[in-house]
């Protein structure tokens, strides 16, 4: 028998309700939005790799008649495996109906229904249907994409033909001359299979995952999410295929891809991801309406320390969105919680998260005078930060210096300079800004911890090339950002400050700081040691062009990325370098589309 349409075997997404329901018992709120969420280069799985809780009993053996041999039933007469009458019997027909659904999923053939068993096919079902919709999405966008594409001569050569074509033989010379998402994702996929660690292997195929969904490869998706293991891995590509749809302004299909992820903690936060993301668009409606659209995914998480860390996000979200009496509905829904809390502990963890709250929606003072209830600790550091920030912003730059020499790690300190210092120069005290600026890089200077060094000395380039542009494409304030980037001891992240620097000076008319800074750009690029790295770089920074619809300079960095891929021969690197670039390639042919379709 051959089984009908997308077969997800989704072993991982059974697990993945009792691990939820761990997580949301054990009472861990998460962290608050703080300087070192911001100053996080890249986390790539954005979860934990440590070993996940299965929670499921054993199977057992159903009666002669039951519910749950008949949900079993349903799920696989859906995917084509059973084709008896649903009736909720055991017999030999479920029996290897089940041993043939657990065969092409990899799990032990012991045909046995059980509760495990009835999840894992239920998820697949509704991951099925997401990605079938995503499909259907992408037809209807191909023909627009096709054309953005083929109307460039830098990508008519690099892509003919349909983005997405499928049932073509793959052909991997072929794919290599000519590639598209797909054909570099079987590449992808291909490379996946050689790598020898269960969880490093998990960890690329979750990225393949995530690629597929976006370029709208239903069935491809749905075969390499059977070869996921680790159910974490499954919800993070879940809420990277809904932020990726959210970033193009397909929201029903993010929304329906926050709305299968079976942990209610992981669905908030996937929300709120997609609001602030509505927000960068400056749709500040959307983000609203998304956001009004959580209260009952809120209510379901059992933590209530956690229930508070959202809601005070969220007010910020809304406050920035310009819903202010929705902003402080947010935060007093948050202090309304605080009677619920049992202890000490996490009673000072919830007025931090709302004293942050306050800073960063324009009450830098009462969030200052909440603090002085609670003992000062690096527990502090969140409200500090947003504080100073939200002075700095308001113009009170003095009070915003005296909040930030406050701030006794260091790391947190030179970060926060730098953004006083933008704001100072925003409003024309450049003198000032560059005095703020040399106390941030003598800052950075004595911290200890290298990538925290190396975050804070990029953040302070950009800003001295932000005061450069404001007074006029100052040249000692564009040297001073260069040695401030050559002060960066993480290779790709000094290359990707020197390209973003490059493209500013270009942007803001400075023809000729922008060539001087892309031929360092070039040459910390090429001192970048690893391929992938290299590879990783160059296509963040092409997204980057594609965000400022910058599409001809996108296309062309992307192609030196592209080619630096074909290159790689590591499996673990070459998995996530082609993946990296096939998902690139989809959106920047998306970014495309959707500003043909707005014109």
């Amino acid at each position: 028998m051959t089984p009908k349409g997308p077969m997800i075997g989704l072993t991982a997404l059974g697990i993945v309700f009792s691990a939820a329901t761990v997580w949301a018992a054990s009472g861990s709120a998460p962290s608050t939005r703080t300087l070192e969420n911001l100053a996080t280069f890249e986390t790539a799985a954005g979860v934990p790799l440590d070993d996940a809780d299965s929670g499921f009993d054993e199977p057992t053996r159903a009666g002669p008649s039951s519910n749950l041999v008949r949900r079993i039933q349903e799920a696989l007469a859906d995917l084509g495996y059973y084709l008896g009458t649903l009736d909720g019997r055991f017999g030999p027909q479920t029996e290897a109906a089940i041993k043939a659904y657990q065969k092409s999923a990899d799990l032990p053939t012991d045909g046995e229904p059980s509760e495990r068993l009835a999840k894992d096919l239920e998820t697949g079902g509704q991951v099925s249907a997401l990605l079938g919709r995503l499909e259907k999405s992408r037809v209807k966008s191909t023909d627009t994409a096709r054309e953005a594409l083929l109307s460039n001569p830098l990508t008519r050569n690099l892509v003919e033909g349909n983005i997405t074509a499928q049932g073509v033989p793959h052909d991997s010379q072929a794919c290599m001359k000519k590639p598209e998402p797909r054909c570099l994702l079987i590449e992808a996929a291909d490379s996946a299979r050689d790598i020898d660690k269960p969880e490093m292997r998990d960890w690329a195929l979750g990225e393949i995952l995530t690629a597929q969904a976006r370029a709208g490869l239903a069935q491809d998706a749905a075969l390499t999410t059977r070869r996921i293991h680790d159910p974490r891995l499954i919800m993070v590509a879940l809420r990277d295929i809904a932020k990726a749809r959210a970033e193009i302004g397909a929201l029903e299909d993010a929304m329906a891809a926050v709305d299968i992820i079976p942990d209610p903690t992981q669905q908030v936060e996937a929300y709120v991801a997609i609001a602030e993301i509505q927000i960068q668009r400056f749709n500040g409606a959307n983000a609203k309406d998304i956001l009004m659209h959580i209260e009952p995914y809120l209510l379901r998480i059992a933590s209530n320390l956690a229930q508070i860390s959202y809601r005070s996000r969220i007010a910020v979200i809304l406050h920035k969105a310009g819903h202010e009496d929705w902003a402080q509905q947010s935060i007093h829904a948050a202090e309304n919680l605080m009677p619920a809390l049992e202890s000490q502990e996490s009673r000072d963890k919830a007025r931090r998260y709302i004293a942050a709250a306050y800073a960063e929606n324009g009450y830098a003072q009462k969030a200052l005078d909440m603090l002085k209830e609670l003992k000062n600790g690096n527990d502090d550091v969140p409200v500090l930060v947003a504080a100073a920030t939200g002075l700095a912003q308001s113009g009170e730059a003095d009070a915003a210096l005296v909040t930030a020499d406050n701030i006794e790690a260091v790391r947190y300190r030179a970060l926060v300079l730098a953004r006083i210092a933008a704001f100072q120069a925003g409003g024309g005290l450049f003198d000032a800004a560059q005095e703020t600026l040399k106390k941030a890089k003598t800052a950075a200077a004595t911290i200890e911890f290298p990538f925290a060094k190396a975050y804070a000395f990029s953040r302070i380039a950009l800003a001295f090339n932000d005061v450069s542009i404001s007074i006029g494409g100052d040249n000692t304030l564009l040297n001073d950002a260069l040695e401030a980037a050559h002060l960066i001891r993480d290779d790709r992240l000094k290359a990707h400050i020197f390209w973003t620097i490059a493209d500013e000076r270009r942007r803001g008319g400075d023809i000729d700081g922008a060539t001087h800074t892309q031929e360092q750009a070039q040459k910390a690029t090429d001192d970048i040691l690893s391929p992938f790295s290299r590879v990783w770089m160059l296509c963040d920074i092409a997204e980057e062009r594609a965000r400022q619809r910058e599409y001809d300079a996108a296309w062309s960095i992307f192609t030196v990325a592209l080619d630096e891929a074909k290159t790689i021969k590591n499996a673990w690197g070459r998995a996530r370098a082609l993946g990296k670039t096939a998902g690139t390639m989809t959106y920047l042919a998306d970014k495309a589309a959707e500003t043909t379709q707005t014109r």
